[in-house]
């Protein structure tokens, strides 16, 4: 397959909306749907096999829950961006999302033809969240401590050097240590130690803080 072609796996249990989603990818020549799933196991023994470079989720599969098949692939470090499509909009839905690695997060009562873009977007690195949601997900996201100020936390930033500052804009953007890894030209185990100081010197506990966190500053604008 070309480099110029992005592969895209599809987990979802409805057959009808499965087969749409593929004539919708088939119409552009720059994807290729390159395997589907419609429960947990198959998904992830079939993600595991083909190792696409897209994996578009449904949260709600046959005995269990797509998120849950995201955090395992997760633990899997593979060099694969998430996009879940989902009728779920609540908001805990969409934090548990992204705290699992997830890239983008699509209502399917989004207009169909927007998602190739989507997908590049992603692929190009870029988090998205439907705009359905996002004011809510802003809301959840910047929601402060009494004791929390815009200027204390500018200054944690400011305590982080270059190299920090770079990492955790990829952090917020969803790329995954590997990723950033292979972005910077540096080691995995290198990666790791400069996400662990970035949560250390930020207060962060996990991805979602560190978006929120990210939000707070002006540092993205979802």
């Amino acid at each position: 397959m070309s480099e110029d072609i992005i592969s895209v796996y599809i987990i979802e249990d409805h057959t009808f909306t499965r087969e749409g989603i593929k004539a919708i990818l088939n119409d552009c020549p720059s994807l290729k749907v390159v395997g589907e799933s419609d429960n947990v196991d198959d998904g992830y023994n079939g993600v595991l096999a083909i190792r696409p470079k897209i994996l578009l989720l449904d949260i709600s599969l046959h005995g269990s829950s797509g998120l849950v098949l995201a955090r395992r692939l997760k633990k899997a470090q593979l060099d694969m961006k998430t996009i879940v499509i989902t009728a779920f909009s609540k908001i805990d839905y969409v934090m548990d999302a992204i705290e699992n690695g997830i890239s983008g997060y699509i209502l399917k009562e989004s207009p169909p033809e927007d998602l190739p873009d989507i997908i590049q977007r992603v692929y190009a690195g870029e988090m998205y969240i439907d705009s359905c949601v996002s004011n809510n997900v802003i809301k959840s996201l910047v929601h402060k401590d009494d004791n929390c100020s815009s200027e204390a936390e500018s200054t944690a930033y400011g305590k982080l050097t270059f190299r920090e500052q770079e990492i955790l804009k990829f952090l917020v953007d969803g790329l995954s240590v590997k990723d950033i890894a292979d972005q910077l030209f540096i080691s995995v185990r290198t990666a790791e130690n400069h996400k662990a100081n970035i949560m250390q010197k930020l207060g962060c506990k996990n991805t979602v803080e560190l978006v929120r966190f990210a939000i707070d500053i002006g540092l993205i604008d979802i």
